[in-house]
């Protein structure tokens, strides 16, 4: 990572009006332990849980569930933002079965987060808020404080299915994280952007207090540079898993500048060292209050016997586990020093097989190794595979082996795809069907085309494939010249166009063309108005006769009103009020029959707005190693039949169909994963039930089903 940032903290704990100068229960401040999952050595995880219901459960109850939270995160592998789904979800899940078995019903509020270097990912169930402050800038999480409905949730443990709302941001030196309970945003952004942004977080907590007045559980970090000395004096405190040194304390009743107020967690100080503070004690409670707490957590999360332990849970396993990757590498460097008097390829063969009886020698059970294993196999094979011309069976067989172990461990469906189009020196970036015609944008030569799907939906009818002259850089269509094209859309509503059922496409400069798909020589084109207010705008879309223009660089959707077969008027935007949402980190959307709009952001987040309106939605039942973290585009079926959303994700070669809701229904790759090498959109046809990509040059289909 380029730049890793530390984390000045400091917490308030104000109840009845009173300020509790120990650590509220529940809350929580942790670097990596020693024994981390690969990849998040260098992270720091934080965590806020709060009592919801009617019945507020024992302090130890929020103190263990902040723990399990932190544990199972740091223990995972994969993505980031899909590691805290999970790790959201799976907690929901555990106080849910709880609930449903024992008389005594808990609910909890959920915030937490992850700093991994300048990234900063958030995610939460139930009430809670976060507000991020920079300089002149502020982001609330997860909504703005004055969409209140967008702010609820559904608390832990109340259903089956959880209410998660997660986001990505960007921190910078300097860069101070309000988290809180949900009586956060009982006060304006204004107002705690201004408590932020003072000389130091203990001025800050101060403060807030002043704000709060009666009641608020709250946490403050100011992210600084590595080594940065520190406004205030600190105070070191022993780790809750070895004595090794972290400096982090609370703000209580006594002024914010005393050195028991606040603190920092030094990375530099723990990094390696298994450093982990749970940050506080029991508020209330006693004897009793443990033990029932201890009883709701055998429960939730009961602890192994000690006369059950498997040999996989001991420390010998766990070494193996780590190792099996070193393993992987030293077989792979021995077989090619050991490999003498025959050709490189057979010599590469030979390191192959090697390798996969390895491979196979890995125990089931073992899914972190014998991924390790069996990719170290195929990537192997495949470098194999290309020193020859044709393919060798033997070769082949290990592939097909390999492959279809790593395919059952992540639930990976592979299809056999099928060429439909390839054009010369292009890059086909947007696709519309509309019955058997399909309309793909070149972006490359800026050029739309229509081409005619054949009977089946897998091949064309031959010598249909027709650039469309209106919709091309510099070309002319009534009195305009046309510029780069943005997007293409199908409207059927002609309110606002010449006529219904047309082919539109937009370019930089607001030219907006539409054509009939019988009579292509037949377009017509106007200008909308208001252009200047665009910054960047990259998607449209329309819904009853309505425009609608995705323009992340202006935070905003404009939308255009139709009116005699034009839209003759300025923008409107679909964001109001003085709180808006920050999309500009938007890829793609799609507005459903019903007029919701669905946003890909990028590190895969998805949100869903109803006339403005942030609505809830999470991603769910995802198998390990698998999540739409890097999705580029996506699709959104209409279809009553099989409504649901198709994302493509080209790092991972991967198309993943999910239900309007964000629930996992499948993953697909190809055979050859060479198709989806360029992977950069995608689209349902429900009729034919068949899935259209575009990748590179190329408009490719395979079956949904087999």
């Amino acid at each position: 990572m380029p730049l890793e940032y530390e984390a000045l903290i400091g917490h308030l704990y104000v109840v009845g009006g009173r300020s509790i100068s120990v650590a509220p229960p529940g809350l929580l401040v942790e670097v990596a332990p020693k024994k981390a999952a690969r990849g998040r050595e260098t992270d720091t995880f934080f965590a806020l849980v709060t009592p919801a219901g009617e019945t507020v459960a024992p302090a130890a109850f929020y103190e263990r569930m902040a723990g399990l939270a932190s544990d199972e995160y740091f223990e995972s592998s994969g993505s980031v933002t899909s590691a805290l789904r999970d790790v959201l979800s799976n907690i929901n899940e555990n106080l849910f079965e709880h609930n449903s078995s024992d008389p005594r019903h808990y609910e909890a509020n959920m915030i937490c987060g992850v700093l991994r270097g300048a990234d900063l990912y958030l995610g939460k169930i139930g009430a809670g808020a976060a507000l991020l402050v920079h300089r002149d800038t502020m982001q609330a999480f997860p909504a703005a404080f004055s969409e209140k409905a967008a702010l609820s949730g559904t608390a832990l443990g109340v259903d089956m299915t959880p209410d998660i709302k997660m986001a990505h941001y960007t921190v910078s030196s300097g860069s101070r994280l309000l988290l809180a309970d949900g009586t956060l945003t009982d006060h304006t952004e204004d107002e705690l952007a201004a408590a932020a942004r003072l000389d130091d977080i203990g001025a800050v907590l101060t403060r807030l207090r002043e704000l709060a007045k009666t009641q608020i559980t709250a946490l403050a970090l100011e992210f600084v540079a590595p080594e940065q000395p520190t406004p205030l004096p600190v105070k070191v405190v022993e780790s809750t898993t070895e004595a090794q040194p972290v400096v982090t304390s609370p703000v209580g009743d006594t002024p914010p500048t005393d050195a028991s107020k606040v603190g920092t967690i030094r990375r530099s100080e723990a990094r390696g060292a298994g450093v982990r503070k749970i940050m506080g004690k029991a508020a209330a409670g006693g004897a009793t209050a443990s033990e029932r707490a201890a009883e709701v957590f055998e429960r939730l999360v009961p602890a192994p016997k000690e006369t059950g332990k498997g040999w996989l849970s001991s420390p010998l396993a766990a070494g193996v586990t780590v190792l099996i990757p070193v393993i992987v590498v030293v077989l792979v460097v021995i077989f090619w020093i050991s490999g003498t008097g025959a050709s490189e390829f057979d010599q590469c063969v030979e390191r192959t097989n090697n390798l996969a009886i390895t491979a196979r020698g890995i125990a089931s059970s073992d899914v972190t190794g014998t991924l390790a294993a069996w990719n170290g196999v195929l990537a192997l094979a495949n470098e194999c595979a290309s020193m020859k011309d044709e393919a060798d069976p033997l070769l082949s067989i290990t592939q097909t082996e390999a492959r279809t172990i790593i395919d059952r461990l992540l639930n990976i469906e592979r299809r056999s795809v099928t060429v439909v189009e390839a054009f010369t020196n292009a890059d086909l970036t947007q696709i519309v069907i509309q019955g058997e015609d399909v309309y793909v944008l070149d972006s490359r030569n800026q050029q739309v085309y229509r081409l005619t799907l054949a009977s089946g939906g897998m091949s064309l009818v031959p010598g249909t494939r027709t650039p469309i002259q209106a919709m091309r850089r510099s070309g002319s269509v009534l009195q305009y010249t046309v510029g780069n094209l943005i997007d293409v859309a199908w409207a059927e509503d002609g309110r606002g166009v010449a006529q219904g059922n047309v082919i539109t496409a937009l370019d930089e400069n607001g030219l907006l063309i539409a054509c009939p798909p019988r009579f292509l020589q037949d377009c017509t084109a106007q200008q909308l108005q208001g252009t200047e207010t665009w910054e960047a705008p990259r998607a449209i879309a329309y819904w009853e006769g309505r425009l609608y223009i995705l323009d992340p660089g202006a935070n905003q959707i404009w939308r255009y009103d139709p009116s005699g077969g034009a839209f003759p008027g300025m923008p409107l935007e679909y964001f109001t009020g003085e709180r808006r949402p920050d999309i500009r980190r938007a890829l793609d959307f799609a507005i459903t029959n019903a007029g919701d709009i669905y946003l890909l952001l990028e590190a895969g987040v998805v949100v869903r707005f109803t006339s403005g309106t942030l609505q809830p939605f999470a991603f769910s039942g995802f198998p390990e190693g698998q999540s739409t973290e890097e999705s580029s585009a996506f699709f959104l079926n209409t279809n009553p039949i099989a409504q649901g959303l198709y994302f493509v994700n080209r790092t991972t070669r991967t198309v993943y169909e999910t239900t309007m809701a964000g629930t996992f229904i499948n993953s697909y790759r190809a055979s050859d994963e060479q198709f989806f090498a360029q992977l950069s959109n995608v689209y349902a046809d429900t009729d034919q039930q068949v899935v259209y990509v575009l990748s590179g040059n190329s408009l490719l289909a395979f079956q949904r089903s087999q």
